[in-house]
């Protein structure tokens, strides 16, 4: 084994993969160390790619309960929690596979199954799991993408809650699922397993502590998707979880009420947490030896995810900025353009463009700002609105209900939010993220055609209605 390389980088997840990726193959020597051994993180371990082909099970799940609708006389289908892991578990299965292909066709790139730890800021020990070996290497440049863990609650039981690791872990999944559950938190991650959930027939109940679900997202968007969504599972808000206990086989979640501090209690099955993710940063990673500088919010970058030490860099959920995988893959990419392009790079990384979805039924969207994140920056804004049922394929789909929501600068003209709910709307989010990259005016997407009958056209419609 060498013991320097151009580029080492500690993590294989979104942040850490696409650079290591790129500047192999433009002739560089790469090390890559990752826990798992294979490129994705937890997104494809344990997080976004598995969740989403269990909510497509629930999803055709619910459209064939729906038949009737398109004139087709269905049998009754039952949902199979064991066959539905086996397919979430063939996906995962298969981009392992791809991402095993990938690491092959990639010349200069060395991936070890491990863990590193800095002894300093330009070298690292490497323990090589597989072959049951330890070396230490360094590099000119450092890549840290250690991503992101599920947030804990310094309460009394909290070891007694599932996570999305009992959901959705590859071949590591939960064989059956109970009759209700109480899930801690509102936030994205709470309400798309609670839909799901609802969908395969669990009873549950959201406990979040804020006024609101999904805080910090446009008010309409909570409303629409709370409206729907509450009608399958009970949302209770504005209580603060100070325990869980076991008793005789069910689970008693205890809290009070955040407005009069009154008691409350919950009695299930079993209790998920879903209370967010916060930056791993684990003890073992030693980055303390490195003189970077970093918090419990994650490592300080730039927009260019430099961190204060020229030639180590923190990209992904590692940095705090904006903890979904796509994100991370952009920061990624900025990371390697930096390094093969020094000064002569010109692009940067801003969080409040990229677009979040919520996977719940129905989907919402949002990129940029809200109306009232824009107050907050002191920028006066419009909001204009246009219903996604006026769409034909809204109404071929049979799903009439939510919106589109264009966010337009007074004193420039440009589109500086989107937001939206209803049929198709992770898929619109896409679009919605190009018109707020680009600074577009309502005129400006106007000039553009979207396909017919494609739920695209609400973007082109609403921006020639301005």
């Amino acid at each position: 084994m060498q013991s320097h390389y151009d580029l080492i980088v500690i993590g294989a997840g979104g942040g850490g993969y696409p650079a290591a990726l790129r500047l192999a193959q433009s002739g560089r020597q790469v090390l890559m160390v990752d826990e798992k051994g294979n490129l994705g993180g937890n997104c494809l371990y344990e997080g976004c790619v598995p969740s989403k082909s269990v909510r497509e099970a629930t999803v055709l799940w619910n459209q064939v309960a729906r038949a009737g609708f398109f004139g087709l006389d269905a049998q009754r289908v039952q949902a199979d929690w064991a066959k539905i892991r086996a397919y979430k578990d063939g996906v995962q299965t298969r981009r392992y596979q791809q991402h095993t292909q990938e690491i092959a066709k990639t010349p200069n790139l060395t991936v070890i199954r491990g863990q590193a730890s800095f002894t300093d800021s330009y070298q690292v020990q490497v323990d090589d799991w597989d072959h049951h070996d330890q070396f230490v290497a360094s590099a000119t440049d450092i890549i840290i993408a250690t991503g992101s863990e599920a947030q804990r609650l310094s309460i009394p039981g909290f070891d007694l809650t599932w996570n999305h690791h009992d959901l959705f872990a590859w071949n590591d999944t939960q064989p059956t699922l109970p009759s209700d559950m109480v899930i801690l938190g509102g936030g994205y991650i709470g309400v798309e397993s609670a839909s799901m959930l609802a969908d395969l027939g669990v009873n549950v109940t959201i406990i979040e502590m804020a006024p609101t679900i999904l805080q910090g997202m446009d008010e309409d968007l909570v409303q629409a998707i709370r409206g729907h969504v509450g009608q399958r599972v009970k949302i209770v808000t504005g209580v603060m979880v100070e325990a869980v206990a076991e008793n005789n086989g069910q689970y008693v979640v205890s809290g009070h009420k955040v407005q009069d501090a009154q008691p409350i209690q919950f009695r299930t099955s079993r209790v998920m947490a879903a209370v967010g993710r916060v930056p791993s940063i684990p003890s073992s990673l030693h980055l303390e030896k490195t003189g970077v500088y970093y918090d419990r919010h994650g490592i300080t970058v730039d927009e260019r995810m430099r961190t204060n030490v020229p030639h180590l860099y923190a990209s992904g959920d590692v940095n705090g900025l904006s903890m979904l995988f796509h994100s991370a893959v952009r920061m990624s990419e900025i990371v390697a353009q930096d390094i093969m392009l020094g000064e002569d790079m010109h692009d940067s990384f801003n969080p409040h463009e990229m677009p979040t979805t919520v996977f719940s039924r129905p989907e919402g969207l949002a990129v940029g700002l809200t109306r009232t994140q824009a107050a907050q920056r002191g920028m006066a804004v419009e909001e204009y609105t246009r219903a996604m049922g006026t769409e034909a394929w809204a109404q071929i789909a049979g799903e009439l209900d939510g919106f589109m929501k264009f966010v337009v600068s007074r004193s420039t003209g440009r589109i500086v939010g989107i937001h939206g709910v209803g049929v198709d709307a992770s898929a619109l989010s896409a679009a919605a993220h190009m018109a707020v990259r680009l600074g577009l005016t309502p005129a400006e997407l106007g000039h553009m055609t979207f396909p017919h009958p494609t739920q695209f056209e609400i973007l082109d419609r609403l921006a020639r209605s301005i």
